[in-house]
C-alpha cells in the first residue's frame, strides 16, 4: 500500500528534477528561437495592454474582497511595504493612489455591486494570457475552446488569481502577528527573529505567485497534454519575475529619469513596462515547459522502443 502512495509521488519528483537537468545551452537556444517564432515580446504587450485598462477594476475586486475581513489602514500599508520590495516605485505609487482613492469614496455596498463587472474586466486579462498559452503549446484551430468556454474558464482563473492574492494577504498578516509575538517573547533574540522574517517574506510570496500560475498554465490551455511540466516552468517564470522587477526598480530608481522624459505620464510608462515584463515572465515560464517537456516525452518515447 505504501509503494501504491509513494510511487506517483517519486515518479512526479522524479519528472521535476530532469526538467532542470536539460537546461543546457542547447535547449536555451531552443527555447530563444521559440520565443522569437511565437513572438513572445508581442504577446506580452498584447496581455499588458489588457492588464493595463483591467488593473484598476481587479483592483477594485480585490478591494471588495479584502472589505470582507475589514482589514485596518495599518495592514493595509503593510501589504502595500511588502509589495514595494517588487514592484518599481512610481509604479507602485500610481497603483497606492488609485487604492487609496478607491477606498475613500467608494462605499461597501458599491464594491459589492461591481465586484462581478470588476471580475469580468479583469477576466480579459486570463483570457488574453490563455489565447498566448494555446499559440505557445501549438493547439490547433480546431481544438481551440469556444468563446464562452474559454471566458467562463478565464473567469474562474481571474478568481482564482484573486483568492491567492486574498490568501497570501492573510498569510502575511497572521504571519507578522506571530512573528511579533514570537520576537516579545524571545527577548534578545527579537531582532533575530525579525530579520529572519523579513527576509522569508519574499520567497513566501513567489511561492504563492508560482501556485497561481501553476493553475493558469494547467487549466489556460485548450488542450492539455498528460505528463507536460507544470511546477517547474512556474518556478522559473516567478524567479524571472522578481529578477526583471528588481532590475526595473533598480533602473528607475538609479538611471531611467522617466519623469522628465515623459512628463506626467511617467508613472504610467513604468507600470506599463512592469506590466510588460511580468506578462513576458509568466508566457517564458509556459514556453519552458513546453520545450523542456517535448524533449522529455521524446526521449521517453526512444527508451520505450
Amino acid at each position: 500500500m505504501l509503494k501504491r502512495i509513494s510511487r506517483p509521488g517519486l515518479n512526479l519528483l522524479t519528472r521535476f528534477l530532469q526538467f532542470f537537468q536539460y537546461l543546457n545551452f542547447k535547449m536555451l537556444l531552443r527555447i530563444v528561437r521559440r520565443a522569437a517564432y511565437h513572438r513572445l515580446p508581442g504577446l506580452s504587450a498584447e496581455i499588458a495592454f489588457n492588464a493595463m485598462f483591467a488593473l484598476f477594476p481587479a483592483a477594485l475586486a480585490l478591494l471588495s474582497a479584502i472589505g470582507l475581513f475589514e482589514i485596518s489602514e495599518h495592514n493595509f500599508r503593510s501589504l502595500t511595504n511588502q509589495v514595494s520590495q517588487v514592484i518599481p516605485e512610481q509604479a507602485l505609487i500610481l497603483t497606492k493612489e488609485a487604492l487609496q482613492y478607491l477606498r475613500a469614496r467608494t462605499s461597501q455596498s458599491l464594491f459589492s455591486l461591481s465586484f462581478l463587472a470588476a471580475i469580468w474586466v479583469s477576466s480579459s486579462v486570463t483570457g488574453a494570457t490563455m489565447a498566448a498559452l494555446d499559440q505557445i503549446y501549438g493547439i490547433p484551430r480546431d481544438r481551440v475552446r469556444p468563446f464562452w468556454q474559454m471566458k467562463l474558464i478565464a473567469i474562474a482563473l481571474a478568481l482564482g488569481t484573486l483568492f491567492l492574492l486574498v490568501s497570501a494577504l492573510l498569510i502575511v498578516f497572521i504571519s507578522d502577528i506571530a512573528v511579533r509575538i514570537v520576537a516579545l517573547r524571545s527577548g534578545s533574540f527579537a531582532h533575530t527573529v525579525f530579520h529572519l522574517w523579513h527576509h522569508l517574506s519574499l520567497p513566501i510570496a513567489l511561492s504563492i505567485v508560482a501556485i497561481a500560475l501553476s493553475f493558469i498554465y494547467r487549466y489556460g490551455t485548450s488542450h492539455w497534454k498528460p505528463g507536460r511540466p507544470i511546477l517547474p516552468g512556474a518556478i522559473l517564470a516567478a524567479l524571472l519575475w522578481a529578477i526583471l522587477s528588481g532590475l526595473l526598480r533598480f533602473y528607475v530608481a538609479r538611471v531611467g529619469n522617466f519623469n522628465q522624459v515623459y512628463g506626467a505620464i511617467g508613472a504610467v510608462i513604468v507600470l506599463l513596462l512592469w506590466l510588460h515584463f511580468s506578462a513576458f515572465a509568466m508566457l517564458l515560464g509556459g514556453l519552458f515547459n513546453s520545450v523542456v517537456g517535448e524533449a522529455m516525452q521524446k526521449k521517453l518515447e526512444q527508451q520505450r522502443n
